[in-house]
Formats: C-alpha cells, sequence, structure tokens
C-alpha cells in the first residue's frame, strides 16, 4: 500500500534553552542526519526538539538531554553503532550537550505499529 519507506522519527528532549538554539537550522542539519543515516527519503524524516526542558543529568544541570530514535528497518547492534557515531558530533555542535551528558534511545518499530494517512505502514 504504501512505498517501503519506513520512516525514522528522532525526538530529542533537552534542558538548553530555545533562546540558545537555532531551531531551524537544528531542525534542518537532523532532518539530512537522519535520512543519510538510515538511507531513507528525507520526505519520510521527523524530527522533533523539546528544549527549555527541567532535566539533570549526573548531578548537574550543564547541557544534557534525551533522544529517543524509532525507525522501521535499519536498526540493529552495528546500525545503532553507526547513527550514534553520526549523532553524537550534532547534538554537540546544535545543542552544546556533550557524548557523556545524553542517552540515545534505539526502537525498532514493526510496520503494524505506524500509523500513516489513515492506516499504518503494514500492507
Amino acid at each position: 500500500m504504501f512505498p517501503d519507506y519506513k520512516m525514522p522519527h528522532l525526538r530529542i528532549e533537552t534542558n538548553v534553552k530555545a533562546s540558545a538554539i537555532d531551531l531551524e537550522a537544528a531542525l534542518k542539519e537532523l532532518s539530512a542526519a537522519m535520512a543519510e543515516t538510515t538511507g531513507k527519503p528525507e520526505s519520510y524524516v521527523v524530527v522533533h526538539v523539546v528544549p527549555d526542558q527541567a532535566i539533570m543529568y549526573g548531578g548537574t544541570s550543564d547541557p544534557c538531554g534525551n533522544a529517543y530514535f524509532m525507525c522501521i528497518g535499519k536498526m540493529g547492534v552495528e546500525e545503532n553503532k553507526q547513527h550514534a557515531a553520526k549523532l553524537y558530533p550534532l547534538f554537540d555542535k546544535l545543542f552544546g550537550i556533550k557524548n557523556d551528558r545524553m542517552y540515545i534511545f534505539f526502537q525498532e518499530a514493526e510496520r503494524y505499529q505506524v500509523g500513516y494517512k489513515g492506516a499504518t505502514f503494514h500492507s
């Protein structure tokens, strides 16, 4: 029913203030990075940045956060290492979050678990 794009989604929650982030540039750069690391068309990539969150990591409120990376396919032991290697430098560049101040939670979704256009990606 749908093309075999298997959309990727990245949600970043951070204590960094929105006023300290060029959100438009961050969204564009992260969207392109997600398309590149997953090999999916950028037209199916969703990036959601949630700044100004009450988050503490390791007992300090220095810049930190959590990322949630979901995709249908392109996930696994080696793939997730590649995704992390691509994304952590961007988290530092765009938000000032060092790689030891943020977790990425990877989740592989099944086609039937993702809704789109009034149905799911399951054919």
